[in-house]
């Protein structure tokens, strides 16, 4: 199975445009295009030597007896390696939380955690981590690249798309119409143009009146007072951010203009072989996971703790009020955390084919899964 340079060129800048925005907004192009190279080479050389399908999951067994949920009890932990989209943040509290007040290790499980340099989506994808992390246009746009590449989500971890176009209050940017003759500092991928294009449209506003530019300050106050008129953030980082900084901004979500674009960000993914051979890993992985998520809920506090102890360099005071915030989005009227809609896979591919951000026509029914939620 060949997989071209231009398909992995797409792939993974796409990949690092939402891993950058959805955490801290930093600019981090120069390290992107540092690993580019490597890794295109890597997963080329990867996909046309061996077929994922037929490689083993990455974990070590253990030996197993007895357990209340699963039917097991285990004298070894089995270690696996999980694949952070990005560096630490409060999207990825609930994990470690389960990890800190060991959730993981009463299901056998010991869980190592990986900064991946934006190629989370290669290592699971090859098998060298059995679970990561990736937004829901990630995973389809993988699916539908020319090597199909066979990544799954299992889990939501938040219920509802928390993205959108923000801008200084003074710029008077209050509707997409008011896009018009700004400067938009993004990242050069097709699909944040395209949402752009989206809701012009709908307002009868002329994208071609946007002045775009690819972001080169650090952050995205900086980048407002440097260079640009808006740019398209996470409010659960930058948004909350902009509150602390008393830094007034209007604030666009996306869904609000167009409904199909309310989509899972981002999301536990896997590998159709752990799927296949070990389905129980995945229950195992998702009982311990949603029990992290869970005391999130209940106690922000302590999943801020856990935040500072994997990322002590953080800021303190940003961390607590984006986890205060996302703690309210973690489940958000689902029936259960981490359950995820067909509808919602279903509309969003359909905008992203409409787009020209996909690759072809998929069936988002194989790109999600709620089969192992507890």
């Amino acid at each position: 199975m060949k997989i071209t340079r231009v398909i992995w060129t797409k792939l993974i800048a796409f990949v690092m445009i939402v891993s950058a925005v959805s955490c801290q907004g930093q600019n981090n192009q120069q390290l992107f295009d540092t690993r580019l190279s490597h890794d295109l080479e890597g997963v080329s050389d990867y996909l046309q030597t061996e077929s994922v399908s037929k490689r083993e999951p990455e974990y070590e067994s253990a030996v197993l007896g007895n357990d209340t949920e699963t039917g097991f009890a285990s004298t070894q932990l089995d270690r696996i390696t999980f694949a952070l989209d990005w560096t630490p943040n409060t999207n990825h509290s609930g994990l470690f939380l389960a990890q800190q007040q060991g959730f993981y290790a009463e299901k056998g499980l010991d869980v190592d955690f990986q900064e991946s340099d934006m190629n989370f989506i290669e290592m699971v994808a090859t098998g060298s981590a059995s679970f990561g992390i990736a937004s829901q246009e990630q995973v389809l746009q993988a699916r539908s690249s020319e090597a199909k590449i066979p990544i799954v989500s299992v889990a939501a971890i938040l219920q509802s798309n928390t993205s959108g176009f923000a801008s200084p209050v003074g710029r008077g940017i209050k509707t997409p119409h008011d896009f018009e003759n700004k400067t938009y500092s993004g990242w050069g991928t097709e699909l944040e143009l395209a949402f752009i294009k989206t809701l012009m449209a709908k307002d009868k506003a002329d994208f071609a009146k946007i002045n775009i530019i690819n972001q080169s300050a650090n952050n995205y106050i900086a980048a407002m007072e440097s260079e640009a008129d808006f740019a398209w953030i996470y409010w659960g980082w930058d948004g909350i951010n902009c509150e602390l900084q008393d830094y007034p901004i209007n604030f666009i979500l996306l869904q609000d203009i167009d409904s199909r674009l309310d989509f899972y960000s981002p999301t536990i993914i896997t590998n159709e072989t752990v799927i296949k051979n070990n389905p129980e890993l995945i229950r195992r992985f998702l009982r311990a996971t949603a029990k992290g998520y869970s005391l999130a809920i209940e106690n922000p506090d302590k999943a801020v703790e856990a935040v500072l102890e994997m990322a002590p360099e953080l800021d303190r005071e940003l961390v607590s009020a984006s986890q205060k915030w996302l703690s309210t989005k973690y489940v958000d009227g689902a029936s259960i955390w981490g359950t995820m809609k067909f509808e919602k896979w279903s509309e969003f591919k359909d905008w992203m084919l409409e787009h020209g951000v996909l690759e072809s026509d998929l069936d988002p029914a194989q790109a999600f899964t709620n089969d192992y939620l507890p």
